[in-house]
């Protein structure tokens, strides 16, 4: 255990939590921080495969880049 986790212990034991119980907070909180962490990621691979996708088609925001030009 890290010396992060052993304070974080102390704090909850201080909040009258159980060491037990301040163990499942300390790996529910790793859990969530860990899918929040992989959300944001395939929210950024989403974005940038948006701007790749406006690049390769020449799109931006969803309308055509292209002219016609009638003579």
């Amino acid at each position: 255990m890290s010396q992060y986790e052993d304070l974080l212990i102390d704090a909850l034991l201080d909040r009258g939590f159980t060491v037990e119980e301040a163990v499942r907070l300390i790996v529910v909180q790793e859990r969530v921080e860990r899918e929040r962490r992989e959300e944001e990621e395939r929210r950024r691979f989403a974005q940038w495969m948006a701007r790749i996708s406006n690049v390769t088609y020449g799109t931006t925001g969803g309308t055509s880049t292209s002219t016609s030009t009638e003579a």
